[in-house]
């Protein structure tokens, strides 16, 4: 993901996992690193990704999703990807959109 793109726009770009800070951090060791911060919604695992509707208490994991919230603190944009998350471009997009930025 190309974090610059989204600083230019005034957009934080953060992850977020259900998986402990640790086991984040081997993650992301294992990938080179993370261009971005990752949250852990650990304790209460998933407490988080419940709000937003994206949490599988069955399976104990989260979906993945792309959520975009302004800075008033509203959702704008809110998609549940069955498979892999879209390419940086489709998101920077979105984020354009919802700025009013075209």
């Amino acid at each position: 993901m190309q974090n610059r793109q989204f600083e230019a726009i005034d957009t934080q770009v953060l992850g977020v996992s259900v998986d402990s800070a640790a086991v984040q951090k081997a993650y992301a060791a294992s990938l080179g690193g993370l261009p971005y911060p990752v949250l852990a919604d650990f304790h209460p695992k998933g407490e988080m990704s419940d709000s937003y509707g994206v949490y599988n208490e069955e399976r104990g994991v989260s979906k993945r999703a792309i959520v975009i919230v302004d800075k008033q603190g509203i959702i704008r944009f809110h998609k549940i990807y069955d498979g892999e998350l879209p390419e940086a471009k489709e998101i920077l997009a979105e984020v354009k959109k919802v700025a009013g930025i075209e």
